[in-house]
């Protein structure tokens, strides 16, 4: 199969070792990280991706989406000629441990979870010492010391929200470097530290074509929607298309 591949760049590490295990011809897009903290900003940027791949890479068989739900981000997003897919989980964390059931186990037993990778500490900020002593520098250069001093302190009010730092150890090769990073950025905040063994299944499934109930098929000239009764996404538009509806529940 030929298929398109857009996905946020936390996840590169994972998505291109699963590419390789696969005997397709992949398009791969790899949209900056933060793009979440916008929902609207990510769904017209992805929007503008599908486009474009459509043009660039036909014929397709598909468009992978990299994403989950990502604050809705994703809710939205319309097929043009080619169908969509997509994992049915909240966000990246989800397809970092392998399921979205696994996410949600996590999420249930503990409270205020901030989640680590090597691809959140490759291409995110990072709570640290560090990083909040150049923030200081810098607001001090800009504002006076004074008024840094405060603008740190307010910035960093969400650390309270959060207890504990869960580093997702990759399943595809592991640098220890980037679990002492989490383990200390996760000391430097207060928080209790423990690691979870990533598993790339989801990732594999996603890119080998083996689209079962984990995740959401949409058909040519449909939209995905956000589906409040439990299985996160939908399929929207197009509704007298009763075979694709079928599909579109697996």
């Amino acid at each position: 199969m030929r298929l398109g591949l857009i996905a946020c760049e936390v996840l590169r590490r994972e998505l291109s070792a699963a590419m390789e295990l696969c005997g397709h011809t992949f398009f791969p897009v790899w949209m900056r990280q933060g793009l979440h903290d916008t929902p609207d900003l990510l769904r017209e940027r992805v929007q503008a991706e599908i486009a474009h791949l459509e043009q660039a890479a036909s014929p397709l068989d598909a468009i992978l989406l990299g994403y989950g739900l990502c604050g809705g981000g994703t809710s939205g997003l319309c097929a043009g000629g080619v169908p969509l897919v997509i994992p049915r989980t909240d966000d990246c964390i989800g397809i970092l441990l392998g399921s979205q059931e696994r996410y949600l186990s996590f999420f249930h037993s503990r409270n205020g979870i901030y989640w680590f990778s090597t691809g959140w500490l490759t291409f995110a900020d990072t709570p640290s010492e560090v990083y909040y002593a150049k923030k200081l520098r810098d607001y001090t250069a800009r504002f006076g010391e004074e008024d840094a001093r405060w603008l740190v302190t307010e910035e960093n009010r969400w650390i309270s929200q959060y207890q504990s730092g869960v580093y997702i150890r990759s399943p595809v090769g592991e640098d220890a470097e980037f679990e002492q990073q989490a383990r200390e950025a996760a000391a430097f905040c207060g928080w209790t530290f423990e690691t979870a063994q990533g598993n790339n299944r989801l990732a594999e499934q996603l890119l080998s074509g083996g689209w079962d109930g984990h995740f959401l098929f949409c058909p040519p000239g449909c939209r995905i929607e956000q589906d409040w009764e439990g299985r996160i996404f939908r399929v929207g538009g197009r509704e007298e298309h009763k075979g694709d509806q079928l599909r579109s529940a697996l």
